[in-house]
């Protein structure tokens, strides 16, 4: 049976996909300027929602996108668009785009849309025997923003394929930063979980997986990481709102560890689970919570 038309949002309208439409004018189209975001619904519960508003609100501050709905606004947007939906499991991307330009090129009004995905999944080999990731040099426009500019990380789609990898991390002058649309933690030979701090955009996941840590021997610890560090680790895993914890074996043409995805991950990947759980039982009875 075909999936119903899914109901999308415009500028805190409800309209069914064939209605849903963006200006040609608009300079999301025209400059690649505007706001993204990802969050998925389970069960009609949008997970970590209030994380991913906040986090959607500051990458539009440093946009200088304004005026915008508030992130309350948004919130109950979001809540009739789950509804509207029949509830069930989704991801919504939401976007706030540059407007139509005054001149051309300086931002307009922004726009606001919110769109109904079907969630991304991975093969469960991908967890049970890890993935590959290669390097590049570069540190993104703005890292602390999650916007609409992807250009480096689809240009390099190509390599990725080529390597059999699953990912890109970016690092600079010998810094680690992170993935094209993850975060990456590392274990070093003393246990420790590591993360970039500086020049990345922390992830959601990432800041639950903190969360899910702190009362552990091992918590998450956030700061400098180097590229050889890296090279070195004992383990390394990717973390994101499709991904979860994601455990990475190889790192360009060099094994992580001995190879095989370690125990440290997987404790790492049961809390996070663990944490998740708890969190969407503590919201599943008034998703109005959440």
């Amino acid at each position: 049976m075909d999936r119903p038309e899914p109901v999308h949002g415009v500028d805190l309208r409800l309209l069914p996909a064939r209605d849903a439409h963006l200006p040609l004018t608009d300079l999301a189209l025209r400059r690649g300027f505007g706001a993204f975001d990802f969050f998925r619904v389970e069960a009609g519960v949008p997970l970590f929602l209030d994380d991913h508003l906040a986090r959607f609100d500051r990458s539009a501050d440093l946009l200088g996108l304004a005026p915008r709905p508030s992130p309350e606004r948004v919130r109950a947007h979001v809540l009739d668009l789950i509804r509207a939906n029949g509830g069930g499991t989704f991801g919504i991307q939401t976007f706030l785009t540059g407007g139509d330009p005054l001149d051309g090129f300086t931002p307009g009004t922004p726009r606001l849309l919110a769109l109904v995905v079907p969630p991304p999944t991975y093969p469960e080999h991908a967890y049970r025997d890890g993935v590959a990731v290669i390097t590049h040099a570069y540190l993104r426009d703005l890292p602390q923003a999650k916007t609409t500019n992807y250009f480096t990380a689809v240009r390099l789609a190509g390599a990725m394929r080529d390597a059999g990898a699953l990912e890109v991390v970016y690092h600079d002058r010998g810094r680690l930063l992170e993935a094209s649309r993850c975060n990456l933690v590392v274990v070093d030979e003393a246990g420790r979980y590591r993360t970039a701090d500086a020049d990345v955009l922390r992830g959601v996941t990432r800041l639950n997986l903190e969360r899910a840590l702190a009362d552990t021997e091992t918590p998450l610890v956030s700061g400098e990481v180097t590229l050889e560090e890296a090279y070195a680790a004992r383990e390394a895993f990717l973390t994101s709102t499709t991904k979860g914890v994601m455990p990475v074996v190889r790192i360009d043409d060099r094994p992580v560890g001995d190879g095989r995805p370690g125990p440290a991950t997987a404790f790492a990947a049961e809390r996070l689970d663990a944490h998740r759980a708890a969190w969407l039982a503590a919201h599943r009875a008034d998703p109005e919570t959440a």
